[in-house]
């Protein structure tokens, strides 16, 4: 599949798992759950794949961009963040409105500001279920010095980025990014 695409042609190890109450997995589904098993899956890696925390770029897609934002936000020494599809909040995916703004669930907007790892958001431009307007605005929440160029997908939507001949730019994107993350170094 894709991961195994990625593993191949970014030259890194990539580890998939679901959330309780997704996917496969089973559990209780919530938003805190998420959090728990993204630190869970975040010690696992450290301990047995990465050593230390700059090794970690942390992928979120859709929903996965709340629980890597979460971690992001807590982790001072994280190697990268990206975001495919990513979401300013639960509930501005919704609506606008910030009535309710007690009961928001991934406060993405919130969290990313205080990420200190470089940021790399992935969106189409046709995206019909999460409008591109949230990578937009999550794009300039960033910290200047997280900031890395955004890709704004033109004519693709929510799920379908990286379908057809887009595969290689989105494999070219990615290792554009990681490479920009070694330069760091």
């Amino acid at each position: 599949g894709l991961q195994c695409l990625i593993a191949k042609n970014v030259n890194c190890h990539v580890l998939v798992y679901d959330y309780s109450g997704y996917g496969e997995s089973g559990g209780m589904l919530g938003e805190k759950m998420t959090y728990r098993d993204i630190e869970l899956v975040f010690q696992w890696t450290i301990d047995n794949v990465a050593k230390h925390e700059r090794n970690i770029v942390l992928y979120g897609q859709s929903v996965g961009s709340g629980p890597s934002c979460f971690l992001a936000s807590r982790k001072p020494d994280l190697g990268g963040l990206i975001l495919h599809s990513p979401f300013t909040s639960g509930l501005r995916v919704l609506t606008p409105s910030r009535v309710l703004g007690c009961l928001d669930i991934f406060p993405n907007i919130d969290r990313i500001k205080k990420a200190s790892c470089k940021v790399f958001i992935i969106h189409g431009q046709k995206d019909k279920e999460v409008p591109i307007e949230h990578g937009l605005s999550l794009q300039a929440a960033v910290r200047d010095d997280c900031k890395s160029d955004p890709w704004w997908v033109p004519d693709k939507g929510h799920n379908d980025i990286v379908e057809g001949p887009n595969i290689v730019q989105y494999i070219n994107r990615l290792n554009q990014f990681m490479r920009l993350l070694r330069d760091e170094d």
